[in-house]
């Protein structure tokens, strides 16, 4: 089984196009697809890795994840 708590993590490092982005009010689909563009790793995306490693179930991160 498993026991205790891990993190999964989304960061969003603003580069200047992403910056511009928010500033004119695009749209957030927009700003994710390009964030995912120059390398965001999505919140699923990080939970996938910790069902990889062993570290939790494809249940647990599908019940606090949103399908994308």
């Amino acid at each position: 089984g498993y026991k205790g708590r891990t993190a999964i993590t989304e960061l969003l490092d603003l580069s200047d196009e992403i910056r511009e982005m928010i500033l004119e009010r695009r749209p957030s689909s927009e700003i994710r697809k390009a964030a995912i563009g120059e390398g965001l790793t999505t919140l699923r995306q990080s939970g996938l890795q910790k069902v990889f490693n062993g570290e939790t179930t494809l249940r647990e991160i599908n019940r606090v994840t949103f399908i994308e």
